[in-house]
């Protein structure tokens, strides 16, 4: 995945010495968050957006990604082959881009670098689940979810896990559509609600519990604020608390989610986010000038 960010140092510090990603400098002043042997999980562009760059997904060979290709000019949208400096540039061996009906950056690759050299080290002692299930999920503000959906099934072969319909504000339902491409429970999933980012929150899923505790207890010793208190979602089953980031959208950071099995999985609908805890913070206001 890549971020436009504005603020590095903070993010150094949020990332790396509160979540407990590898932080990597790069040669442009720039960096990568590793999160397990991989080269980088999540590259960090400096800008003022805050917000997505574009998301990665890996496939398992030349072959693979060119059949992908295919589909994708076929549904009849562009395909863009960068070609070997990109490739490079984002540690991989090649890569394709496009975008999503709504406009959103996606690249596929293959041969993603490996550091297995240079161990993942954690500054605070974090184990993440990536591996197969890749770096967890992302969550997409989207304007009609049901044009998002086809794309990531009919062009893209995800497979739908779940709903989740509520109504986060009365009088005004909400369908959350949950989507996979391994045994992660999800790696996507859409949100038709009106927000000034593309992104909802981004999850990172640790190997321990005892990681997202110490994890929780450093956010809220260095003054992060919670989106949401610690929580087990209904749908994923995830145990997660919910940081905003310095860009101002928030990390999940959970332990346990579900994998599933496609020969065993069917679609089913939750009519609430969590099945305990997640209570909404909301930000604290400014403190309001005082007349002298």
């Amino acid at each position: 995945m890549g971020l436009e960010i504005s603020d590095l140092a903070d993010w150094r510090a949020f990332a790396s010495g509160e979540l407990g990603a590898q932080w990597v400098d790069r040669e442009d002043g720039t960096a990568d968050l590793r999160m397990d042997d991989y080269a980088s999980r999540i590259r960090l562009h400096v800008g003022d957006a805050d917000d997505l760059a574009y998301i990665g997904w890996e496939v398992a060979d030349a072959a693979a990604l060119a059949a992908l290709a295919q589909r994708i000019e076929g549904a009849g949208f562009e395909v863009e082959r960068p070609g070997t400096e990109l490739a490079r540039e984002r540690r991989v061996y090649d890569l394709i881009r496009f975008r999503d009906p709504e406009g959103n950056a996606h690249e596929a690759f293959y041969g993603a670098l490996q550091r297995t050299d240079q161990p993942f080290v954690s500054p605070t002692g974090a184990h993440f689940k990536t591996g197969a299930q890749g770096l967890g999920h992302v969550v997409l503000s989207v304007r009609d979810d049901q044009a998002m959906t086809d794309f990531f099934t009919d062009t893209l072969g995800f497979r739908l896990s779940d709903y989740i319909q509520t109504e986060v504000v009365p009088g005004r339902p909400l369908r959350i559509t949950f989507l996979r491409c391994n045994g992660r429970h999800h790696s996507l999933a859409l949100a038709p609600v009106p927000l000034p980012k593309k992104i909802v929150h981004i999850m990172l899923e640790t190997r321990s519990i005892d990681d997202v505790g110490r994890a929780l207890y450093r956010c809220m010793a260095a003054g992060r604020h919670l989106s949401f208190t610690l929580g087990r979602h209904s749908n994923d089953e995830m145990l997660s608390f919910y940081p905003v980031s310095p860009s101002g959208f928030d990390v999940e950071y959970g332990w346990g989610g579900l994998e599933v099995e496609d020969h065993s999985w069917h679609v089913v609908t939750h009519d609430t986010n969590s099945a305990w805890g997640h209570v909404y913070q909301r930000p604290p206001r400014p403190a309001k000038p005082e007349n002298n």
